[in-house]
């Protein structure tokens, strides 16, 4: 399932395995764990630059802090520039959430998608 342009951010350190079920509108189960790793796709909206990779693997244990600090590191943001995440277009998830809690109640197609603005787009 690894894509070979996609990076790992973060190196892992966890040694143990879980599965996550999926439903059939491909959606994980809310009771399984996480994966280790997850597949996190960033969509940009409005006005905001692309990514050239749009697809990373992230460790489920970091908080969307971090998520935040990455995408800004990519997009090559200053601390002064706008910058706001939503998961599924719905909401902004608060910085201290853990992206493995996100993907099981958000997920799609075993990816968790994070859709970014420069303006407050959605919510």
């Amino acid at each position: 399932m690894s894509d070979p342009n996609e990076e790992d951010l973060v190196q892992s350190s966890s040694t143990t395995t879980s599965t996550v079920t999926t439903s059939n509108s491909g959606q994980a189960s809310i009771n399984s764990p996480a994966p280790d790793k997850i597949i996190v796709y960033f969509k940009n909206a409005g006005g905001a630059q692309a990514l050239k990779q749009k697809k990373f693997k992230l460790q489920s244990n970091l908080s969307f802090q971090n998520v935040i600090d990455k995408l800004r590191s990519q997009l090559k943001l200053k601390s002064t520039d706008s910058l706001f995440l939503f998961v599924n277009q719905v909401f902004q998830p608060s910085p201290d959430e853990s992206l493995g809690e996100l993907y099981k109640c958000f997920s799609h197609n075993e990816q968790l998608i994070i859709n970014y603005s420069d303006l407050p787009a959605w919510g």
